[in-house]
């Protein structure tokens, strides 16, 4: 109940708030910049790890529309490591709150401002447009593109987050066909994974499925039950290593996930920074994880992927590419989008053995894969 009343609330202020911005909206004008007049660009996407990785396409369009321009990306503490040693970007700032924001970026006179935003908050819109940059361009959402001077597109529309993105772009003129989430390893990284593991006992030629049980609302996550039953199977059936993903606050959930499978097969990674957890999924066969930041990075690295999907958008966050295999359950209540759900339901439906069917599905394409990279 308090939900819906929440839910009803929300909507009554953006519809208020809409009306109050309605005639500043019918007199606003738009302008489309020339690409030559374009020196200094400012992307805004300090939020979470899943919206990074899925806007990293958006910076190589960018670099081959303005190739002279500098380019800026304005990340957040957590998730700015995802696109480090990307060579399309200039330079990368961390967020450090409204003051900030202007101090350092509007003596800088910036050109183009790009609020990847997908929200109906005012905030970044209003900073955009407070630091003076001279045109700004965002996702026009129950009023908010006030702020913009650049025509941008709504978030109506049967697409995932990345081509969203993409579709922003292209009201800049930018051919936005081909530009898929991508992430940057060096060789030296991925060196440090092949030796990380080798410590381990774990050798280049062995199978590593990797693991993440976790995600970014208790309502995307899968049981602990459900993750232990299914790496204890795997185990069992195939003789794969687990590597079990996550940041230093899921060390418990991780522990306990290890207890319940009870081998020495199963390795537990929580104290690794973001790029070594990338570089150490860049070399596993296969991640089984909710609908989660993990799973675009892993997408974005062509990892094959298993994936739970409960009350998440499956139009907005389906995984992209081939390699990937979503499980959900149809239900009239999803997708709800609640953080918290009292039920459940639509990950509990989902059982151990749904997963293990996906695995050796999995397992299968990736053992045809090999042997066809053998003959060549």
């Amino acid at each position: 109940m308090q939900y819906y009343l929440r839910q009803f609330i929300k909507q009554i202020y953006l519809i208020s708030r809409y009306i109050f911005l309605l005639p500043f909206l019918l007199f606003r004008k738009t302008i489309l910049p020339e690409a030559e007049n374009i020196k200094k660009i400012l992307v805004l996407r300090y939020d979470r790890i899943g919206d990074m990785v899925l806007s990293t396409g958006a910076f190589k369009a960018l670099r081959q529309k303005f190739p002279a321009a500098f380019i800026t990306v304005l990340a957040s503490e957590r998730n700015k490591e995802l696109i480090e040693n990307d060579p399309h970007i200039d330079e990368i700032l961390v967020y450090r709150g409204r003051r900030w924001f202007l101090k350092e970026l509007k003596p800088r006179r910036i050109d183009l401002g790009i609020d990847l935003f997908h929200t109906y908050e005012l905030g970044s819109a209003l900073l955009a447009y407070l630091s003076g940059i001279r045109y700004r361009l965002g996702f026009e959402i129950w009023g908010r593109q006030v702020f913009f001077n650049v025509r941008g597109p709504d978030m109506s529309g049967n697409y995932t987050m990345s081509q969203h993105t993409l579709r922003l772009l292209s009201c800049l003129g930018i051919d936005t066909k081909d530009y898929p989430p991508q992430l940057y390893l060096l060789d030296k990284e991925m060196d440090w994974a092949k030796g990380f593991l080798s410590s381990l006992r774990i050798s280049r030629q062995d199978l590593k499925v990797a693991i993440h049980p976790g995600g970014f609302y208790p309502s995307q996550r899968w049981s602990v039950d459900g993750f232990a039953g299914v790496g204890k199977k795997i185990i069992e059936k195939f003789g794969i290593n687990i590597v079990l993903l996550g940041d230093k606050s899921e060390e418990g959930l991780l522990k306990e996930i290890k207890q319940k499978i009870n081998t020495d097969k199963v390795f537990i990674l929580c104290e690794l920074s973001l790029r070594q957890i990338i570089s150490v999924l860049n070399e596993c066969n296969l991640l089984i994880c909710n609908n989660s930041g993990i799973l675009h990075i892993a997408c974005a690295l062509n990892v094959p992927t298993i994936s739970t999907m409960g009350p998440t958008d499956p139009v907005l966050w389906w995984p992209q590419g081939d390699n990937h295999v979503v499980l959900k359950k149809e239900l009239a209540c999803r997708p709800c989008n609640r953080a918290i759900c009292g039920k459940h339901t639509c990950l509990d439906l989902i059982t151990v053995e749904d997963v293990l069917g996906a695995v050796e599905v999995q397992l299968d394409r990736i053992k045809k894969r090999q042997d066809a990279a053998k003959v060549f």
